[in-house]
């Protein structure tokens, strides 16, 4: 009988982690595409600066706990790049729901020579 009781406590344990694991509220690709999209519309379309070639850069950041997009580095050989992105994004609010905060993410922006 004590071990039929372990054995039901273990069960409802276990059960009770895997249900609460699979509890997401969006899925994740869904809400890095939201996220994604609404950085763009914050930098805009149209980045000011002058480039001799097409570029691809990657920027680092994670939200904080009150929901701030906080820029951990910009992998870019342009320093005027770099100044713009954080000038631009660091500690503005964000809005999309499901974002696992302290996570870093990491998303590749494409500069196109005009």
């Amino acid at each position: 009988m004590r071990n039929l009781k372990s054995i039901i406590a273990i069960l409802l344990f276990s059960f009770t982690i895997t249900f609460s694991a699979n509890a997401s509220e969006k899925d994740p690709s869904k809400v890095t595409t939201e996220l994604r999209s609404e950085i763009v519309n914050i930098l805009g379309n149209k980045i000011p600066l002058e480039v001799e070639s097409s570029s691809s850069e990657e920027v680092s950041f994670m939200i904080n706990n009150k929901n701030e997009l906080v820029v951990i580095s910009v992998d870019s050989n342009l320093n005027s790049f770099n100044v713009f992105v954080k000038e631009k994004l660091n500690y503005k609010i964000i809005t999309t729901k499901g974002i696992q905060k302290g996570e870093i993410y990491k998303m590749p922006i494409k500069i196109n020579k005009v």
